[in-house]
């Protein structure tokens, strides 16, 4: 999958279609076209639908897996959103949807202001300066990426417990809450990852064929 870029190509228009999906205004494609800021509509459309995708995973992760917890923990299935951000795009998008993702993961989880914007916003700039200078897309490097991933969420946990409790024993803390935490994170992980694909294919099968 190639890294997004913006062509330099006349956009397309009448009945011409990247991948075979068009918008039509008029009788005019704008599937691809630059605006006057140099951002394509497909562009737009495409991480609007990854902000959406994005909100509805968060309230299902506050609502449904915070009652169906796996090792008796919720999982944290936006860091591993930051992470599928960066990995199908760029670091850029990773960071910020992580930043996003991060502030609104405090604040409607109840967190207030939390180091979680932080966390979120290195795991997908990270993730996305992998994937975008040195490596291949790959299920093995995922797989490698999402254990950084849940290890980073594992130690911003750390850091909270050791801000918030009175007494840290660790003894206490890592098998009852810091492993919880890790494996539930690392066996719903799949989740995001699926559930951004299919944006990353269609619009990415455009962007490829933009710069073809």
């Amino acid at each position: 999958m190639k890294q997004l870029r913006n062509s330099g190509k006349k956009p397309r228009t009448g009945r011409e279609r990247f991948g075979g999906i068009g918008i039509h205004l008029g009788k005019k494609t704008v599937v691809g076209e630059k605006l006057d800021s140099g951002v394509t509509v497909s562009e737009i459309v495409k991480y609007t639908l990854y902000a959406v995708l994005g909100l509805a995973l968060l309230i299902f992760e506050t609502s449904f897996f915070s009652r169906i917890r796996a090792f008796d923990s919720t999982p944290d299935v936006m860091i591993i959103a930051a992470l599928s951000i960066g990995f199908y795009e760029n670091e850029k998008a990773g960071a910020i949807f992580g930043a996003s993702f991060g502030f609104l993961s405090g604040i409607i989880g109840g967190m207030g202001i939390s180091i979680l914007p932080l966390a979120y916003m290195l795991v997908g700039y990270f993730c996305g300066v992998v994937t975008a200078d040195y490596y291949r897309r790959s299920i093995p490097l995922f797989i490698i990426l999402d254990l950084s991933a849940c290890a980073v969420r594992m130690l911003t946990t750390l850091i909270s417990v050791a801000f918030t409790w009175t007494t840290v024993d660790i003894t206490v803390v890592f098998p009852q809450v810091l492993l919880p935490e890790f494996f539930s994170t690392l066996i719903t992980s799949p989740v995001p990852a699926l559930l951004f694909l299919p944006v990353c294919k269609i619009f990415g099968d455009l962007d490829d064929e933009k710069n073809d």
